[in-house]
């Protein structure tokens, strides 16, 4: 058998297994839970009629239950199951080279089932993805698989729970290829696995005999002039997934992400609410398709679907911003085609010569409202044609599905996406490796290297102390009575031995000597970073063929001709003039727009990030969950914590939506906190810098920095002075500390 056909072979084998392994999954899955939500939910009206009943209260109990279930459970296993579970998943596949905790699977299960079946307003899809995702994971590690084809098993998983439960299988592949993003880009290598798991999860949900999830009636598109109300359709879904991305994004913020609630009580208050609002709207709780099929047969009155939709969309934020465990794919399914259902029936009486059939609006509603919360438009656009069985309606989908993207591309309900393939983390490294793997050490050095400092085997300590301060080489080869190189000198127990008194006079180069990882000249800078990274030296030697030194090469000298490189196959751009209008580096401006909060509460970093989110003065376009994000992963890669009590955080991208000039926001803290600093010590005062990341923002922070040493302004810090005297003593500084 050839090579290729055994690649065939097992790519198709390991991702039918995959497919079996999720579609069984999902099978028993969504029975178990259908058959609970049946016994624990009354029957009800979509709407309240009268007065409330027995039943009723028990929609106001139930989610706050299921709710703390969920916090309790969530908060002690894996807080990771909380939310849609859908930015998990593209969190790990483009950041942590796919792979996720063994225990994810069960307890997303158990959450799931808490919030699903007692009424959370959230879906099947997105836990039933991210478990089989998680699957797919555990799979990628029992065959000891790559990052890559890892990363490929994920989302392939991800496709798979989705495509079987929701009766769409190349859909759900599409979506899974192009889900990490937020323009309009594929992954192209998930794109097979996902296809396969995800018709072979499908197939095994069909040979169990699961209903279809509603019953489309016939839909057609008779007229190109049916467009001009599918226009208004497309621009009303857009304002309905800027209202649904706003509420979810508020409640994550009030109530998911506050300090002011334990993380375990968090998802019970969002039940509460959810209740309130289910014992007005019982066909809101749970996934809801009741609401499409009520649009779908158009037995509900335009009003009562806008009604409905309204709700769901508040509900639906209380359930999964609070950290319910349920997704995110259903709800905007229902929302949109309420919304539809809505619109459709107003462009039927409005333009009755049309024969406008409102269940293709909702329809149709349901692929645009998805398309546009989601920044997914191509997988639903397929997911229409699955939906209702044909390829009619194909023409109006495209057309709504580009215009609420066009429309709404700046909101998303998933903030771990990234704009396109090339803003890939992973993508990232696999191209600098790429191009490390293309370049040579005699790149790095040049043509002329430097000739390094040697030094002879007897060499005495005091000389040696006086070579390590006067050069700046870091490492010394030491070279015998021929020239020929014998070692180097290690500078780790060379440090070690001056904390000795009085052996100075007792020891020599050939003391500190250690064994030499040399690089040949014409390996690969990859190469080069590989053996630094093993033994530990940011400098090593580099010899010829014939073992000849030839100079030292350091870390940042491949820094550098990677940059080089880069540069050199980039097209040169015209240079921007600044703007007129630009104030440069205002210290104190920065101060003024962000303010100075006082007894800044939370006991961990993140608490006391977040208090600073909400209290600051951030202007009224900020995205603050966007930015909470940002200052989480900025102090992921290190502390912050600049020691004596102060912490600097500042988020690190291009663009900080809604900051349109610099802000420097400073917290005095009501408790000292851990924050990890160097020197161990409490943090006090947060001083929280946003701004874009470039030059200015460097230039501010250095002049924060210079600040932050003068002992008056110190003093009013722990004094906890009022902003004005802060904004004073910086003002009286920065004549001194221009740079």
């Amino acid at each position: 058998m050839s090579r290729e056909a055994r690649s065939v072979g097992r790519l198709l084998g390991v991702y039918s297994a995959l497919g079996v392994i999720a579609g069984g999954f999902s099978v028993a899955f969504a029975q178990a839970l259908d058959a609970l939500s049946h016994r624990l939910l009354p029957n009800l009206p979509p709407v309240l009629d009268g007065w409330p009943t027995p039943q009723h209260i028990q929609l106001l109990l139930w989610p706050t239950l299921g709710g703390l279930v969920v916090g309790l459970l969530a908060f002690r296993l894996a807080p990771e199951v909380m939310g849609s579970g859908i930015d998990h998943v593209v969190e790990t596949y483009l950041r942590r080279r796919g792979r996720m905790r063994r225990r994810v699977p069960w307890v997303k299960g158990l959450a799931s089932t808490a919030t699903l079946a007692t009424g959370g307003s959230a879906g099947l899809e997105g836990p039933v993805g991210q478990m089989s995702a998680a699957i797919g994971a555990w799979l990628g590690q029992r065959l000891d698989l790559n990052a890559g084809e890892r990363r490929a098993l994920i989302m392939a998983g991800f496709a798979a729970g989705i495509g079987a439960v929701f009766h769409a299988p190349m859909a759900a592949a599409i979506f899974a290829a192009e889900v990490a993003y937020r323009d309009i880009d594929i992954e192209h290598e998930v794109l097979v696995p996902a296809i396969i798991a995800s018709t072979v999860a499908h197939g095994l949900f069909m040979v169990s005999g699961a209903p279809a999830l509603f019953l489309v009636p016939p839909v057609a598109f008779r007229s190109g002039l049916e467009l001009l109300p599918y226009t208004a359709l497309g621009a009303v879904l857009a304002v309905g997934a800027w209202a649904f991305v706003t509420a979810h994004r508020q409640v994550r913020a009030r109530i998911g992400q506050s300090s002011r609630y334990p993380h375990w009580l968090r998802p019970a208050l969002g039940g509460l609410g959810v209740g309130l609002i289910g014992v007005l709207f019982p066909a809101v709780l749970g996934r809801g398709y009741g609401i499409i099929e009520l649009a779908l047969s158009a037995d509900g009155a335009a009003g009562m679907l806008l009604a409905l939709a309204l709700a769901k969309l508040a509900a639906t934020a209380l359930t999964v911003g609070s950290g319910g465990a349920g997704g995110l794919f259903a709800p905007s399914l229902v929302i949109g085609g309420a919304l539809g259902g809505l619109v459709g029936q107003l462009a039927s009486h409005a333009l009755p010569d049309l024969g406008i059939a409102p269940a293709s609006f909702v329809v149709v509603g349901m692929a645009g409202f998805f398309a546009a919360v989601s920044n997914a438009p191509l997988s639903t656009v397929i997911m229409v044609s699955e939906l209702s069985g044909s390829y009619r309606l194909v023409v109006p989908t495209l057309w709504v599905c580009t215009l609420t993207w066009l429309l709404a591309r700046k909101v998303s309900l998933f903030d771990a996406q990234v704009p396109t393939r090339v803003d890939a983390p992973f993508r990232l490294a696999d191209m600098m490796g790429a191009v490390l793997h293309r370049m040579t050490v005699r790149d790095a050095l040049g043509d002329a290297p430097e000739p390094p400092v040697t030094v002879p085997p007897n060499l005495p300590l005091r000389d040696l102390v006086e070579l390590f301060a006067h050069t700046p080489q870091a490492v010394f080869p030491i070279l015998d009575a021929n020239g020929r190189m014998q070692g180097v000198v290690d500078g780790r127990l060379l440090r070690r031995t001056l904390a000795e008194r009085g052996v100075d006079t007792l020891l020599i180069a050939n003391d500190f000597e250690s064994d030499a990882t040399l690089l040949r000249a014409d390996a690969s800078l990859y190469d080069a970073i590989t053996a630094m990274t093993t033994s530990g030296y940011d400098e090593l030697p580099v010899v010829q063929a014939d073992g000849t030194l030839l100079g030292i090469l350091s870390r940042r000298q491949v820094v550098n001709a990677y940059h080089r490189r880069m540069l050199d196959r980039a097209t040169p751009e015209e240079p921007t003039p600044p703007d007129a209008g630009d104030e440069g580096v205002d210290l104190a401006a920065a101060i003024q727009r962000g303010g100075v909060l006082h007894d800044v509460p939370g006991a961990t970093p993140d608490a006391v990030l977040a208090a600073m989110v909400e209290r600051a003065r951030l202007g009224p376009g900020c995205d603050a969950v966007k930015l909470l994000q940002l200052l989480r992963d900025r102090e992921s890669l290190m502390s912050t914590g600049v020691g004596e009590g102060l912490a600097l955080p500042h988020p690190h991208a291009q663009v900080l939506p809604g900051i349109d000039k610099p802000r420097v926001v400073i917290g005095l803290l009501a408790e000292p906190v851990d924050w990890q600093a160097f020197d161990g010590a409490p943090v006090d005062t947060v001083c929280l810098l946003l701004g874009p990341s470039g030059d200015v923002h460097l230039e501010l922070l250095g002049a924060l920095a210079r600040a932050l040493h003068d002992p008056a302004l110190r003093t009013l810090l722990k004094q906890r002075a009022d902003g004005a005297a802060i904004i004073e003593r910086i003002q009286a500084l920065e004549p001194a500390h221009a740079p």
